[in-house]
């Protein structure tokens, strides 16, 4: 069975690779946070397709998870109207992350599927291949709530997750998402509670802030975080100087000390030799 289901899994993949969703093998594992010589390994029959990876592939490109475990129905789920809309892409037509700064977070839960509002946005691409396939944004770190984890001043780079419908099944528990309500943008490591509660509970790495509830009907969008950028602190090199300088001051001062003592030990050794004169 697990032998037809990988089988399956290919066929869908090569489905949309002949569609030209995909591009390369490599593209379509890292899409999937999945190794790229794992993947070559399942395509040359050395190893088995997982549940994840089934998972992930339905969110992402609407493999039918029905179809690869059983054989029943179509490859592919019919695609669901998205608002997510392309207002930047590239020569290639891959779209480009969009950014939402500080500045921008006011605006963005109004106005996050106005397409004129969007195409004010920066726009900007990453050389990796798993930003070249999806919708992504970006979005600036304030304030102290993740830290250690998260700093203010730094820059999450975030995939949709898209389909609301599965949102109770997709948001992992444990990690990191940015999640857009009716009236805030918040950076938190989330607790999905949507199957049995119908919300979301949003915990803050930073001890000192309480847990936030927010259900089901808030919800406008939830981002999963996949990378951070931050801002390099040349802080630490200039410690690192400033301890050597002091380090420096005292070698000199414990090189001056040693010479005085010689000379003390000079002094007294000739004192010694004339009372022995003596």
């Amino acid at each position: 069975m697990i032998k037809f289901v990988t089988k399956r899994f290919i066929e869908c993949y090569k489905d949309i690779k002949i569609k030209g969703k995909v591009k390369s093998d490599r593209q379509f594992s890292l899409s999937l946070d999945y190794k790229p010589q794992s993947w070559s390994k399942i395509l040359k029959g050395e190893r088995t397709v997982t549940l994840d990876l089934i998972r992930k592939a339905a969110i992402i490109y609407k493999f039918n998870p029905v179809y690869i475990l059983v054989g029943v129905g179509d490859k592919f789920l019919k695609q669901e109207e998205s608002h997510l809309v392309k207002v930047a892409v590239d020569d290639d037509n891959n779209e480009k992350i969009l950014h939402i700064p500080v500045t921008a977070k006011a605006g963005y839960t109004d106005q996050f599927n106005d397409v004129q509002y969007l195409e004010n946005l920066t726009a900007y691409n990453l050389p990796w291949d798993y930003f070249r396939h999806g919708s992504f944004r970006s979005f600036e770190i304030e304030g102290d709530s993740m830290e250690p984890v998260l700093q203010a001043g730094e820059i999450v780079i975030c995939s949709n997750n898209d389909d609301s419908s599965l949102w109770q099944y997709n948001i992992k528990s444990g990690y990191v998402y940015v999640v857009v309500t009716q009236s805030d943008i918040v950076v938190k490591r989330v607790v999905n509670r949507l199957e049995k509660e119908n919300v979301l509970e949003l915990i803050s790495d930073n001890p000192d802030y309480p847990p936030i509830i927010v259900k089901a009907e808030d919800l406008k969008e939830v981002w999963f975080v996949k990378m951070k950028i931050s801002p390099f602190a040349h802080s630490k090199m200039n410690i690192r100087e400033e301890l050597m300088n002091k380090y420096s001051v005292l070698n000199e001062t414990i090189k001056m000390q040693s010479e005085t003592i010689d000379r003390l030990n000079n002094t007294i050794e000739k004192l010694l030799q004339k009372q022995r004169i003596l």
